[in-house]
């Protein structure tokens, strides 16, 4: 009997809340990274791919490569979105179907595990310190290069684009942040107090966690590469 009601409440659950999109279908959406608040997924679509129906909790996206696809939800409605690379968006916990209606792509989605309630908007600020008026270690949303494309109560993103040759001011995390590397490059990041390290080569679409609310770190990383290097910062609020 307990059995029995088990897989009813099983079968129910499934129908409400749909499937992980791993289980549907690996091939299209794999584990990049997970603890206890988030969990970031590489979802790779090929050129006509479909995910079936599929549930998400509250997550960001950030487009690594431009992209066509359509979203068809429980009712049967269906709509058709377009993004390029570089976007980011917010979405509240669905469930939907997904269907590429283009060429290739690829997006990094970060579900938010702790999202209990609906997202509610903030405002960014526009405070900005000029590259010329500050030595000393400023908040990252400070920063020039740094400009925030989306906040709430539980996440902070901000785009960072640093054209060749130049430089970020030295910047202090204070959350435990995912850097998405929208293009690839050669970098240097240096800590606060250290030498410049040896370059590094940055593959595009790579994505690193990092740890600061227990210990905040203050670093500013310069391009030696010939084009612009582009990341998509997204700080973990709560």
């Amino acid at each position: 009997m307990q059995s029995t009601i088990w897989l009813i409440f099983t079968f129910l659950f499934s129908s409400i809340s749909g499937q992980d999109p791993i289980a549907v279908n690996p091939t299209i959406a794999s584990v990049e990274f997970e603890n206890d608040r988030i969990r970031v997924l590489r979802v790779s679509f090929r050129p006509h791919d479909a995910l079936a129906m599929h549930s998400h909790p509250a997550l960001v996206v950030v487009g690594l490569t431009p992209n066509s696809r359509r979203i068809t939800l429980p009712d049967g409605t269906k709509k058709d979105f377009k993004a390029d690379t570089g976007d980011v968006s917010w979405r509240e916990p669905g469930r939907h179907a997904v269907e590429n209606l283009g060429e290739a792509f690829e997006n990094i989605e970060i579900e938010f595990k702790k999202a209990s309630a609906p997202a509610v908007p903030v405002s960014p600020s526009n405070t900005r310190v000029s590259e010329t008026s500050s030595r000393a270690a400023i908040p990252v949303e400070q920063e020039p290069h740094h400009h925030v494309l989306l906040e709430n109560q539980y996440v902070r993103v901000l785009d960072v684009q640093i054209p060749p040759g130049d430089c970020l001011l030295f910047h202090t995390h204070s959350y435990d942040n995912l850097s998405v590397r929208i293009s690839g490059g050669l970098v240097q990041n240096q800590m606060q107090g250290s030498e410049w390290p040896a370059a590094t080569e940055v593959k595009p679409g790579a994505v690193v966690f990092a740890e600061a609310a227990n210990k905040p770190y203050t670093h500013r990383v310069r391009n030696l590469g010939p084009s612009t290097y582009h990341v998509v910062d997204v700080e973990l609020l709560q």
